[in-house]
């Protein structure tokens, strides 16, 4: 499943020019593998943005539904420029998507959350979504079967009021939320309180940790000891420093958390993906690819890279691939990591810039990547991607 946020050129988070095409709107594709020259893939318009941090849609382990937040509105048709992307038309909604079969999703229907949703995740029924909405910054829903939202409540969270979780996640367990402060580029560990089974409070587990400049996305390993975040250091797309893979000891019980270790990824990484064994990661880097369209460097720099993960946490790098296209965005693993999907939000192409999705051969032996010859071209803006079991 691909998400495209069409509203939008690439290189816009470089220099406010949207460049948009009118014909193009945003879009999710769901693919079904094995790929056959037609019928396997479908695309419907759905409303999504990819200003966050990638966590723009949750799927929950069965399957069935997608849920997709809309972080940013479409521009008016005769905007042309934003002067400030994390400001401007900021969205309220989640979209519920049928994708029971893979290549006749449908979209059921929208409902209303905070103003400017940063992230959504899910746990069996339960969806978390943070926004920058003051009282609303962390939402909590139960839903039915059918997507719609059966009980919704805003938790309070022990951060003063200039913070916002940029990206949260839920502990395996379903007992503990995960999250990325920002400004303060600390992360916080939350415990669910429940009464009868039904969430009553959340409470802050130890205090909130310093860990870098700016975190954004960050995942649990499979057993929930560890937790994966990505410092950006600066502003996608502006960013010249080597940002940084961290990984960090989970302590549920005293909230003692420490850092055990980090690797330098490039600049303006994106996005990551676990393997399933939990010994590998992919990271999106975009580089320079996301400079202004008129620039030298436009869609240059942009690779994959693979990480190992060590029992202790340990982060070493493993191989790497340059990745032709504006902007790779998402990774997603299959499901025995033996190939790795990395969305292209745009290819360098002068004509119909589409987006794309790419796929690699993972060697698990020397954490190495050989590129596959196949592509997939999808409606230009691919930012996320989710592979559905």
């Amino acid at each position: 499943m691909v998400l495209s946020d069409a509203d939008m050129s690439a290189s816009t988070f470089s220099d406010g020019q949207l460049l948009r095409d009118a014909a193009a709107k945003d879009k999710l594709t769901s693919v079904k593998f094995p790929v056959a020259r037609t019928g396997s893939m479908q695309s419907i318009l759905v409303p999504n943005s990819v200003v966050n941090y990638s966590k723009s849609v949750a799927v929950p382990s069965t399957g069935g539904l997608a849920f997709v937040i809309e972080s940013k509105t479409s521009p008016a048709d005769a905007v042309k420029e934003v002067k400030d992307i994390a400001a401007e038309n900021k969205g309220q909604r989640v979209y519920v998507v049928d994708i029971v079969n893979p290549v006749s999703p449908k979209l059921k229907f929208p409902f209303s959350i905070g103003s400017n949703p940063l992230s959504v995740d899910i746990y069996k029924n339960e969806l978390i979504i943070s926004t920058e909405e003051a009282g609303k910054k962390l939402g909590f829903l139960e839903t039915d079967p059918e997507g719609k939202p059966t009980r919704l409540i805003y938790l309070p969270i022990d951060t003063d009021s200039t913070q916002n979780l940029v990206d949260v996640s839920f502990h395996p367990s379903g007992d503990f939320i995960a999250a990325s402060l920002a400004p303060s580029g600390e992360f916080v560990l939350y415990k669910i309180v429940r009464d009868n089974g039904k969430l009553k409070n959340i409470e802050t587990v130890g205090k909130p940790v310093k860990l870098g400049d700016k975190l954004t996305m960050g995942r649990f390993s499979a057993d929930g000891k560890k937790y994966f975040v990505v410092d950006s250091k600066g502003e996608l797309g502006k960013s010249t420093g080597d940002a940084e893979l961290i990984a960090v000891n989970v302590d549920t019980q005293a909230g003692n958390h420490t850092a055990a270790g980090k690797v330098a990824l490039g600049a303006n990484p994106s996005s990551f993906a676990l393997s399933p064994d939990g010994s590998l990661i992919a990271a999106a880097v975009a580089g320079s690819s996301l400079g202004a369209w008129t620039s030298p460097e436009v869609g240059q720099g942009g690779k994959v890279v693979l990480l190992k993960v060590g029992a202790d946490g340990a982060l070493t790098k493993g191989g790497e691939q340059i990745v032709e296209g504006i902007y790779p965005s998402s990774v997603a693993f299959d499901k025995d990591g033996s190939n790795l999907a990395v969305s292209i939000f745009e290819n360098l192409d002068y004509g119909d810039r589409k987006g794309a999705v790419v796929f690699y051969t993972v060697n698990k032996g020397d954490a190495t990547l050989a590129p596959q010859k196949a592509r997939i071209s999808v409606e230009r803006g691919a930012h996320t991607l989710r592979v559905v079991h």
